[in-house]
């Protein structure tokens, strides 16, 4: 057994692939990201499956003074997050303080199933779905199934251009 093996998910920043959007897709990099009435940070990129040709997660980086981390970025995964075209923000979840703070922090290339694992138990508010996590393993082929990635393309923009 090699236990020093890490085995990375098949991610990749939309800004360093060949995808490219569509008219009519938000380009939303760069939009203030908030939780209720709170700004938590902006949308840095997308991060981009291209086995399923699907977004995955935005990254977030986090405003200064919203963690005890400096420039702290973090996975949303995309089904969690609302897109408000007129404001041009990201409407996240009510995250609480401490979750922020137990998000790990993203590094480009080094997302692992563990990572992604952690990010969900973090995330998942249900205490059923908690439970289920930690009594059962996730299953990695159907981890994107969870509704946390219900939305399968990148939000659009539905304004007249």
């Amino acid at each position: 057994m090699n236990y020093n093996q890490i085995t990375y998910s098949n991610l990749l920043e939309l800004s360093h692939s060949d995808y490219t959007l569509t008219s009519g897709e938000a380009n939303i990099k760069g939009w203030p990201v908030k939780t209720g009435e709170n700004r938590i940070g902006k949308v840095a990129d997308l991060l981009f499956d291209p086995e399923a040709d699907t977004v995955r997660y935005v990254i977030v980086l986090l405003d200064e003074g919203t963690t005890s981390v400096e420039d702290k970025k973090i996975l949303v995964p995309i089904g969690l997050i609302d897109l408000d075209t007129n404001e041009k923000q990201i409407l996240a979840p009510d995250f609480h303080q401490e979750q922020l703070e137990a998000m790990p922090r993203y590094i480009m290339d080094e997302v692992t199933p563990e990572m992604e694992n952690h990010i969900r138990k973090v995330i998942g508010s249900p205490a059923a779905l908690t439970m289920e996590d930690e009594a059962v393993e996730i299953d990695r082929a159907n981890f994107y199934r969870h509704h946390h990635f219900d939305k399968n393309i990148i939000p659009q923009d539905h304004r007249n251009n």
